[in-house]
């Protein structure tokens, strides 16, 4: 009985205490404990829901059992960053800055936004490709600055901050990248934080759950 009803409700270890707690019987302890793992071993592996998440999960909802914590929390904003940023200065022609991406010219290109700063490279704003084609189409012969056509109103984080708090900040503000900003000092751009950065801190957890790592006893010429 309980290491059916265990290995079912994914709750072995409180049907070992239930099964022992109706028998007291002592000697039943330690074969109890054994057939109750090996079943819920079993299940495990043929059954990936519980009796208890099996009618959502014929119906397409798909519940975790086991505890998951969020690894967008665990990791940090400066760990995952991309420390090559894109700059560019705000007072560059917008044409300028469009025909050096045209080139690939790989001090602007690598990233899908350029972060815009001053003279004394302070924070002013950012520009994505999707801006300097709608500047250049809605006015084509109109000189304009990188400033002109980018966003002023930017959206940043901080190295310190969890990538799920960064995350969350993008989808609020339906953007896809945010600059990243020194505490000690909130004008000056130390990273840039895009949506790769995000998935890197979820392929860290995929790495650290599937990735065996080598023990220290190791075959001699393997």
């Amino acid at each position: 009985m309980g290491a059916v009803f265990g290995a079912a409700s994914r709750a072995t270890f409180a049907f070992i205490i239930f099964a022992f707690e109706l028998t007291r019987d002592y000697n039943a302890v330690l074969p109890l404990m054994l057939v109750s793992v090996i079943a819920d071993g079993v299940c495990v592996m043929l059954m990936p829901t519980s009796i208890m998440t099996e009618k959502l999960a014929r119906r397409g909802l798909h519940i975790h059992s086991d505890y998951e914590p969020d690894v967008l929390r665990q990791v940090s904003v400066g760990e995952t960053m991309s420390r090559d940023v894109a700059t560019v200065s705000a007072n560059t022609p917008l044409t300028q800055l469009a025909q050096r991406i045209a080139t690939h010219d790989p001090e602007v290109s690598h990233h899908h936004a350029v972060v815009i700063v001053d003279e004394a490279q302070r924070l002013r704003g950012i520009i994505t490709r999707g801006d300097i084609m709608k500047a250049i189409q809605e006015n084509p012969s109109t000189p304009a600055t990188v400033l002109d056509a980018g966003n002023k109103q930017v959206i940043v984080t901080y190295p310190d901050e969890s990538l799920y708090d960064a995350a969350a900040r993008m989808l609020r503000a339906n953007v896809g990248r945010l600059p990243v900003m020194s505490r000690e000092d909130p004008t000056k751009v130390v990273g840039y934080l895009g949506r790769s950065g995000i998935i890197a801190g979820r392929l860290r957890r995929l790495e650290e759950e599937h990735v065996r790592e080598p023990g220290w006893l190791k075959v001699k010429g393997a």
